[in-house]
């Protein structure tokens, strides 16, 4: 398993290469925290439910890292784990859940605000392995 940060002029990507499009979709929940913290993962005391639904992958990854950006501005929320699982009916669904705490500057550090995804470089391949990239307009 793979999951890198790369630099990308004012933005930040992240690179994601996993067994399974699930498995490479929590990473990326963790490579967003690890973003906002400046490296570092919160505990794993609270939890939000996550369900979301796209007409392909692409959207998916984008609608789901946009929920991230919502859960923090709104709730301070910052995911430590995650267990997500990924399906195709008629659209494809992500369903699952966040784990983690309120964000604590003091505590967890800061690294970054994100402030949207962009679909510049945007890849989302299922493999497996499953592959992902993304930018991050911070």
């Amino acid at each position: 398993m793979l999951r890198k940060n790369f630099e990308h002029t004012a933005d930040i990507g992240i690179e994601i290469e996993s067994p399974t499009l699930s498995e490479a979709f929590e990473e990326v929940s963790l490579s967003f925290s690890e973003i906002i913290t400046g490296g570092n993962l919160p505990e794993v005391l609270t939890s939000k439910e996550v369900s979301l639904e796209s007409d392909n992958l692409d959207s998916l990854l984008v609608d789901f890292l946009s929920y991230l950006i919502v859960l923090f501005d709104t709730d301070d929320f910052i995911a430590g784990s995650a267990k997500l699982e990924i399906s195709k009916k008629n659209s494809f669904q992500l369903a699952g859940k966040l784990v983690g705490e309120t964000y604590n500057q003091d505590k967890h550090g800061y690294g970054v605000e994100i402030k949207a995804i962009s679909y510049h470089q945007l890849l989302v391949q299922e493999g497996p392995p499953a592959h992902l990239r993304v930018i991050l307009d911070l």
